[in-house]
């Protein structure tokens, strides 16, 4: 509990200030003073016996309020019971000093000058002793109120019962007694030390400024009781004047402290508890959050607006209802059982944990709602505060959250996480089947040529596609990027099936915009007990597997071995040997003669990279395919042209005639977007025509996506570039298509110049020349090895021809020899 001590001379903020008007008073009094000194004496005041017992009435009844007053205590005070018995004995001897006057009926003995002088001084001295008591600590007070009252009867006995045995303070006929005026006197300087003492403790104690002032004004008035000659002259009179007015002063500053200031500490905290509680309405009214008021009943108290807009109530129409109303129907019953279970548990329970439940609103709508409970006592009743919230969205981004943890956004497919889940229930479930991984070709192609949207749109083309191929007991998720898996339980011989799953690339994807493509896909596999029996272990193997069946040419779907994972090893030490490699100057270029056919002339070189290691030579067969599948092939593929063209430059300013310098261009490096500008300051920088370089591409490079790779051929043609269809024959070209490429030369790819001891052959090369020639493009026949294979060709009019029967690749220190040598 709080309690508030009551600050004893803090002014209120309108109270009036009392020393200035005390002060006054005494200069007034001593101004009267001075006027007696100078004048033959006082006159005598008529009616004097009547003023007197007014003034005594008066003093009295004041003294008496100062005493109730601070017997009791208040709210924001401690009892000053030192005061109060003090007062309450000065009020006594007053009293008796009154009845006592001389004019008056004898009061048990005869009222004389003497008997009123004694309980005078008395109750005049009670003033000093009860303020000399305030100004003791607490526990010395109330030691004191007993000698307090024992003083004031001692007073009374001897004012009432002895006065005439003690010494003569009146003498008729000539006035004050020299020991009356030295007793005044003291009372005089006691008051006046009092007075100071009150006033430089007046922030500690009781009403200091006003005890001052009465002090002061009492001081000043008692200077009238050591002058004056006659019971009824002036002075006395004057002297019971000040003598009211320095107990008005005591009784102001009681009514300051008991009555005013309490009053105004009233109206202060009744204003304060009135902003609070504004304050409280408005935070309420304010608060985001539904809050409802709820009796043991079920009934609804009271409502803020936030939970009115939150249940689609009209203002008001919340209160007075149950809570059950805001209740789905089927719920009804358990939610009952909860609040009473709730109430049971009055001694104990605390604010209620957050709880998701099912809310209904008037109008009959649902939602998902966090309500959080709290016991509130409002007066003498239990009450429960309801905090609540509508959390629709977050339950629903939650829903949305944990569907993504195992769908793909994309599809709609089970995901990664989802693909081992299901893998591991197959695996309990059924003692044999096999994990098929499918990759669509060429997506990063698609997704910087035709943008991201087309590449997503083939994505889900794909999925739909092999979704309409699946077995029932098979299932389809998406893995990553361009990756599917299909789980294949119970199956056995995986090979043909997946042959089946791949023929859902066979058509073209029609995609938004009109976009038509030729994707292809390839496929790894592995099968279940035989290559692992862990969910992560069976789709690692299934990776590398597919990963190899990128990397065949002429294996679309590939089988998991024990050799895939040195492979794997292999593969991933290339790729991070080769940024080193090329730092170090370990690559380099060679150059493989091409000639013409008719006269053995020399027609140019084909520039070719070679990786030395420290360990020994790694073959372009190797390091090619790894440097496309990282992307390196790009930078490495810029350092190969950039090589060539400078080696072309060499020459041609040493005056040797080599032909154009035909260079290859990976699949990879058809959509750097780039290359085309790069290619044009290469050549100017260094001083070679472009239409002296050959770039070659592969067939099925060309023609995998015919939409995009036609562009930008035709940019690099712009430039003056000469280009070849490299590996011709391999591919799957039709002559429509092939009529679209703005090509040059068609080089017949070493497979089939080896089969020219054979008629089949000898066929397929003769169409390859006659179609040649048809486009008006030159034949390059690769490979050439043996003079029956070279005088063939000739006679079957073939262009040019490059292979180990002509010259190996050469450094280019050799080529000039090789020149030479021709020449």
């Amino acid at each position: 509990m709080l309690s508030l001590s009551w600050p004893a001379s803090t002014p209120s903020a309108n109270s009036a200030t009392p020393l200035p008007l005390a002060l006054l008073l005494c200069f007034l009094i001593s101004l009267m003073l001075l006027l007696q000194l100078v004048s033959p004496g006082w006159a005598r005041l008529p009616g004097y016996a009547a003023i007197h017992t007014m003034l005594e009435i008066l003093s009295i009844a004041m003294s008496l309020l100062v005493a109730v007053m601070a017997w009791f205590r208040t709210d924001s005070s401690r009892p000053l019971r030192v005061l109060a018995v003090g007062f309450a004995v000065i009020a006594a001897l007053d009293t008796l000093h009154t009845v006592s006057y001389a004019l008056l009926p004898a009061f048990v003995t005869a009222n004389t000058p003497q008997k009123a002088i004694v309980l005078w001084l008395g109750a005049r001295a009670m003033v000093a002793l009860a303020i000399l008591c305030m100004l003791l600590p607490p526990p010395q007070q109330r030691r004191a109120i007993p000698l307090l009252w024992l003083y004031g009867a001692l007073v009374a006995l001897l004012g009432v019962g002895l006065y005439d045995r003690l010494p003569v303070l009146f003498q008729p006929g000539s006035g004050l007694t020299p020991l009356k005026i030295s007793l005044e006197w003291l009372l005089v300087g006691a008051y006046l030390l009092l007075a100071f003492r009150v006033h430089r403790a007046q922030q500690s104690i009781f009403a200091g400024q006003w005890l001052t002032a009465g002090l002061l004004v009492l001081a000043f008035g008692e200077l009238f009781f050591c002058f004056y000659q006659l019971v009824d002259d002036v002075a006395n009179g004057l002297g019971h004047v000040f003598k009211v007015i320095g107990q008005g002063f005591f009784l102001r500053g009681v009514i300051e402290t008991r009555l005013l200031q309490p009053y105004q500490q009233l109206t202060v905290e009744k204003t304060a508890h009135e902003d609070a509680r504004n304050r409280l309405h408005a935070l309420v009214s304010g608060a985001p959050l539904g809050i409802l008021v709820v009796d043991q009943d079920g009934r609804i108290v009271s409502s803020n607006p936030a939970a009115e807009q939150l249940f689609h109530a009209a203002p008001g129409a919340l209160d007075g209802g149950h809570i059950d109303q805001l209740v789905p129907i089927a719920r009804r019953g358990a939610h009952r059982q909860h609040r009473g279970d709730y109430h049971a548990a009055a001694s104990v329970r605390r604010m209620s944990e957050r709880q998701q439940v099912t809310a209904e609103r008037c109008d009959g709508s649902q939602f998902h709602a966090s309500v959080e409970l709290a016991p509130l006592q409002w007066g003498p009743h239990d009450y429960v505060l309801a905090f609540v919230s509508d959390i629709s969205v977050q339950v629903q981004q939650t829903s949305q959250l944990q569907w993504l943890a195992l769908n793909d956004e994309l599809t709609g497919l089970p995901n990664r996480h989802a693909t081992l889940r299901q893998l591991d229930a197959s695996l309990q479930q059924c003692p044999h089947g096999a994990l098929l991984l499918c990759n669509i070709d060429a997506l990063g192609r698609i997704n910087q040529v035709f943008g991201h949207d087309s590449g997503d749109a083939l994505l889900v083309a794909a999925s739909q596609r092999l979704l309409r191929l699946l077995h029932p007991d098979e299932q389809l998720t998406r893995l990553q990027g361009d990756s599917f898996a299909v789980l294949m339980p119970g199956q056995r011989e995986p090979l043909p099936r997946a042959q089946q799953l791949l023929e859902a690339f066979a058509a073209p994807f029609v995609l938004p915009g009109g976009i038509e493509l030729q994707a292809g896909a390839r496929a790894g596999y592995c099968r279940y007990p035989e290559d692992g029996d862990q969910p992560g272990q069976l789709l690692q193997n299934a990776e590398m597997a597919m990963t190899a069946a990128k990397r065949s040419v002429s294996t679309p779907v590939v089988a998991f071995s024990d050799c895939e994972p040195a492979r794997t090893r292999r593969w991933l030490q290339l790729a991070g040997q080769m940024a080193l490699a090329l730092q170090q100057q370990q690559f380099a270029m060679v150059y493989q003669p091409r000639v013409r056919l008719r006269d053995g002339c020399v027609a140019g070189f084909e520039a070719l990279l070679r990786w030395q290691a420290a360990e020994g030579a790694i073959s372009p067969g190797e390091f090619i395919p790894v440097a496309e599948e990282t992307g390196f092939i790009l930078r490495l593929g810029r350092w190969a042209l950039d090589q060539a063209i400078v080696q072309r430059a060499a020459w041609q300013r040493d005056g040797h005639q080599v032909g154009r310098m035909a260079i290859n261009l990976s699949p990879r490096q058809l959509g750097d977007a780039g290359l085309q500008d790069w290619l044009l300051q290469s050549c100017r920088r260094h001083g070679v025509d472009p239409a002296q370089l050959e770039l070659e591409i592969t067939e099925t490079a060309a023609m995998e996506n015919l939409q995009w790779a036609l562009p930008v051929l035709q940019q690099l043609r712009g430039l003056g570039l000469h280009l070849a269809l490299d590996d011709f024959g391999t591919g799957y070209s039709s002559l429509a298509y092939l009529q679209q490429l703005p090509v040059s030369v068609l080089k017949i790819d070493l497979a089939f110049v080896r089969n020219l001891d054979r008629e089949e052959g000898r066929a397929v090369v003769r169409t390859i020349i006659t179609l040649a020639q048809q486009l008006a493009c030159h034949t390059v026949a690769e490979g050439v090895e043996t003079p029956a294979q070279q005088a063939w060709l000739l006679a079957n009019g073939c262009d040019e021809m490059q292979g180990f029967l002509e010259a190996r690749p050469m450094p280019p220190a050799a080529v000039v020899d090789y020149l030479r040598g021709k020449s």
